[in-house]
């Protein structure tokens, strides 16, 4: 017999009753990883089912006389039927990943949730419980939100950031329309891997731990530890993104996708203003006799009845390395106001090689601003930055710099950035 024909021997000997207790576990691993094994299994027993109704049926009508012959007994044949349907159902179950959820760990800031029938509800909090098919959506550079999820995994999202759960086929899923992702993905047995649509990219992993920046245009893909693979959604093309290296992955299939070594960090850098798609959030003001490049700030709504004007310039997008924040570093700011208000600049902050660290802030009085209407520039040293929540340190000493913000609360102050720095410390400091 070929090998087939045993396995089916086997099956068959199971739906009779005659398998030898030694050749249940075989059946058993047969089971499991067989999709046509199954499939064999599954049909035998309901044409068995069948014929037995039809046997059911035919003993109340007249019989005439007939050679006694050996039995054969349907009747049998449906319960052991029966029977295989519910053993092969508990494999089929096992084989369905447990309800995808995640839950609301920690959260700081104004945020959306957007249930699944379209349920609205503008204030999240901690144990907020997340199925497949709703929605989380921060609303300020300032905010951000751990979800655990029920397979261990553990993911953040900061800024501005929209996520929602998916189920794809029969996977774990997300999908990360834009914003900032950190993910420590926890491999669960014969769990499938996760994946993570964007715009432009279907990301897969089974254990990793990696971060995420996205754009409608462009997703930028960073893996510190595992392995994670990736499709680029405008041709098709896919790569392997090992522990250690990055990829951006564009819209444009004019645009090389190749995978490369993480360079090493920086302790300064100078945000190129027309970088690329990503690096900067705000609205483009034509320029004038003063300065060729001016970016006004957006107004964000960020709650009921409170809205904010913000800029938000970003180091990966800028096509800078990493940069590492030090004892004595500095943010630079040049722009122009039109009201004498306060603004503030904030640092968004994430372990070197590792997930989301938090949210720093500072507060530039009026006075430093100078007179309305006129450039000003200034430089707020790190000390003066203070952590959005009590867990945090004093000072993101050690860390890296994901972006920088500038915002006021004041329509009437028409914000608007013409350059910005992160210094490193001075010689001799």
């Amino acid at each position: 017999m070929t090998s087939n024909e045993d396995q089916n021997e086997l099956l068959l000997r199971y739906l009779d009753g005659s398998l030898d207790p030694s050749d249940q576990a075989i059946v058993g691993d047969l089971l499991r990883g067989d999709a046509g094994a199954r499939a064999f299994l599954r049909g035998v027993a309901e044409q068995a089912v069948v014929v037995a109704d039809v046997e059911r049926i035919d003993r109340h009508k007249p019989q005439p006389a007939r050679v006694v012959a050996p039995e054969f007994h349907p009747w049998k044949w449906a319960v052991a039927a029966a029977a295989a349907l519910v053993f092969l159902a508990a494999f089929v179950i096992a084989s369905i990943p447990p309800g995808h959820v995640a839950k609301v760990s920690a959260i700081l800031g104004p945020c959306q949730y957007i249930a699944a029938d379209g349920k609205v509800q503008n204030e999240v909090k901690a144990d907020t419980v997340l199925r497949v098919g709703d929605t989380i959506r921060t609303r300020s550079s300032s905010t951000w939100v751990k979800l655990a999820l029920n397979d261990g995994s553990v993911m953040t999202i900061a800024g501005r950031s929209r996520l929602r759960l998916l189920n794809v086929d029969g996977r774990r899923g997300v999908q990360l329309a834009y914003g900032n992702l950190w993910a420590t993905v926890a491999k669960q047995g014969r769990v499938k891997p996760v994946s993570i649509q964007t715009p432009t990219a279907t990301i897969e992993t089974s254990t990793a731990q990696f971060d995420l920046e996205v754009h409608p245009t462009t997703s930028i893909l960073r893996v510190n530890d595992g392995f994670v693979n990736v499709e680029r959604l405008a041709d098709g093309q896919t790569a392997d993104v090992a522990a250690d290296h990055q990829a951006v992955i564009s819209i444009s299939r004019n645009r090389q996708f190749a995978v490369m070594r993480q360079p090493k960090p920086v302790n300064d850098w100078n945000c190129h203003l027309l970088a690329g798609p990503g690096a900067v959030i705000g609205n483009w003001l034509p320029s004038n006799e003063k300065n060729s490049v001016r970016l006004g700030a957006k107004p964000l709504l960020i709650g009921k009845k409170a809205t904010i004007y913000m800029a938000k310039f970003s180091v990966q997008c800028s096509g800078s390395p990493a940069v590492l924040i030090e004892d004595g570093s500095k943010v630079r700011v040049t722009g122009n106001t039109q009201t004498e208000n306060p603004i503030y600049l904030g640092l968004t902050t994430q372990r070197i090689k590792g997930g989301f660290f938090g949210k720093y802030i500072a507060k530039v009085g009026a006075e430093a601003l100078g007179q309305a209407g006129e450039t000003w520039q200034v430089e707020v040293p790190l000390s003066q930055f203070e952590p959005k929540t009590e867990h945090l340190p004093d000072l993101p000493i050690g860390m890296e710099l994901t972006d920088i913000w500038v915002f006021s609360p004041e329509e009437s102050a028409k914000l608007e950035i013409h350059r910005v720095e992160f210094l490193p410390k001075e010689v001799g400091q």
